[in-house]
């Protein structure tokens, strides 16, 4: 990536770790406080099944931690003019601490769409390699891929057989709960996509973060909106 690894940052680490120990320890509070009415009940009549789960973040504007012990998913892709496409997606636990962070660029490719479910899969597939068999939460901004992935949905003909793949991956999972959120809500995942169109390969990410990447997940575990 231009401008340095992705793994760096210029900051002096002395002043920005005493920084982040303010914010960490304002993450537990604020996780206690926004997410106490969302609520997931382990029942036979949820078990296997694909519902709609209410978001506790409000509007669907800010990104929203899950429940203990719960993984939430969120996914993106990106395209540029000259039609060069990437996908990223990120893993993260009730604390907001990334749990896998991947992106990767897909070189030139003709729909945003399928791009967007490749993102999806991928992400599902990360989940699975974490040993994640419970419950998933998968969040994402492109209201026709989350509606497609849903259960008795259509998709459209040009990302059916990927749906396809990601409900059969989804079989390994209890739980499963899907939730459209607006992009402002999937900021941290949308640099992570776009990031990806200088990574031939499949990146994962790991810290130290690039400090544009570490604050956009600070953000989201504080519910900052972004500005």
């Amino acid at each position: 990536m231009p401008g340095g690894d992705m793994g760096g940052y210029n900051a002096d680490r002395n002043d920005f770790g005493q920084a982040s120990f303010t914010v960490n320890s304002y993450v537990k509070k604020w996780d206690k406080a926004n997410c106490s009415n969302v609520v997931i009940r382990s029942s036979s009549f949820l078990h296997n099944k694909i519902n709609n789960l209410p978001p506790c973040s409000g509007k669907n504007l800010i990104w929203g931690p899950p429940n203990e012990d719960v993984v939430k998913l969120n996914f993106d892709g990106s395209k540029l003019d000259n039609g060069q496409a990437s996908y990223g997606f990120i893993l993260r636990n009730a604390l907001g601490e990334i749990l896998t962070a991947s992106a990767k660029s897909l070189g030139d490719h003709p729909s945003i769409l399928i791009v967007e479910a490749m993102g999806l899969v991928k992400g599902i597939k990360g989940a699975i390699s974490l040993h994640i068999k419970k419950i998933i939460i998968i969040e994402g901004d492109n209201i026709t891929v989350i509606n497609s992935i849903k259960a008795n949905a259509n998709p459209l003909w040009s990302i059916a057989n990927i749906i396809v793949d990601a409900h059969t991956l989804l079989e390994q999972f209890d739980q499963v709960y899907f939730h459209h959120c607006y992009r402002k809500a999937n900021r941290a995942v949308d640099f992570m996509a776009h990031n990806g169109h200088f990574y031939s390969d499949v990146l994962f990410w790991s810290p130290p973060y690039c400090i544009d990447f570490f604050l956009l997940i600070r953000k989201d575990v504080l519910g900052w909106l972004s500005g």
